[in-house]
């Protein structure tokens, strides 16, 4: 029996489609995204644009036929930080269902940094072990959670991504160096001011962002999950990334190996949020995931356990 999951985030639309399997426990069979910056313009107007979410609901449809088409029986569709704060979200959510496609059930950022967690959690060895700080970063906001021995604990999400950053600060390109060192201080302050501190054994970072650097690190041709999930980024690697970002013009960012052209516009707002968070908990290192709040909803979906209910 397959089952999917479909994530509408601020900078991109994912859906991840699985089976039972006796080895695996859940095979996953399609996971893919698409970019539709749902929440382009967002920080300056307080609402999503008639442009964005019409391409944006287009996908989400798109993805739930495809995965009927695939055989799943269940498509449990969620969304996050753009249609938590934008003021016309009931407007996007009515398009979808007007075009066809499934409920959307808009969560909360709780809700959204322990799911990650868990799905990260689940997924990465050694992160049961001791205590673990885990990050998912998004276009529009990044959730922490600190983990001690397997337990969650006081999971927080911040209002800052690499779509709304990208807004504020990164318009144009290149960027003034001077001003990439300015976001990145303000914002491990404001990781800080949220609890995030030193002292973790493994730090853990997820988001389209986090694998972005990842691939780039690995020079990948195209993007493996194989490869990246469980690989690791060092703070030497991330300044690297970070600066090169900076000093790039969006065309030279696009011929970068490893980074989505699509990414482009966006990388160094997420690069910054990155920095930041491993500055702020004083990490040398991140252990990459390429798993997220869709793979754990949908393991709860297979368990029978109500997608809003929390870990």
């Amino acid at each position: 029996m397959k089952k999917a999951v479909i994530d509408i985030g601020t900078n991109s639309v994912k859906l991840t489609v699985g089976e039972r399997s006796r080895e695996q426990g859940i095979k996953i069979l399609f996971d893919v995204n698409v970019i539709t910056k749902l929440g382009e313009g967002m920080q300056e107007s307080g609402t999503l644009s008639r442009e964005a979410m019409t391409r944006t609901a287009q996908a989400v449809v798109k993805f739930a036929d495809f995965a009927r088409s695939q055989g799943a029986e269940e498509t449990v569709c969620v969304g996050t930080m753009a249609l938590r704060t934008a003021k016309n979200a009931a407007d996007f959510l009515k398009m979808v269902r007007e075009e066809g496609g499934p409920e959307v059930r808009v969560i909360s950022g709780e809700e959204e940094a322990a799911l990650s967690g868990r799905a990260m959690l689940n997924s990465i060895e050694g992160a049961a072990r001791g205590e673990v700080l885990i990050f998912d970063t998004g276009g529009g906001s990044t959730e922490f959670t600190r983990v001690n021995n397997g337990a969650l604990e006081s999971p927080v999400s911040v209002l800052v991504g690499a779509v709304t950053l990208t807004d504020e600060n990164f318009k144009s390109s290149p960027a003034d160096p001077r001003k990439v060192c300015a976001v990145v201080a303000e914002l491990a302050k404001r990781f800080s001011e949220e609890g995030l501190r030193p002292g973790a054994a493994m730090m853990i970072g997820a988001g389209g962002n986090v694998t972005a650097m990842a691939s780039v690190a690995a020079g990948l041709d195209e993007y493996d999950p194989n490869k990246i999930h469980g690989s690791r980024l060092s703070l030497k690697e991330v300044m690297r990334q970070t600066a090169l970002y900076a000093k790039c013009t969006g065309d030279e960012r696009r011929a970068i190996r490893g980074l989505s052209p699509k990414r482009a516009d966006i990388i160094l707002g997420g690069a910054c949020i990155i920095l930041a968070a491993m500055e702020a908990a004083g990490a040398k290192e991140i252990t990459v995931s390429d798993r997220s709040l869709r793979h754990e909803l949908l393991r709860r979906i297979y368990e029978g356990q109500p997608a809003e209910e929390r870990p």
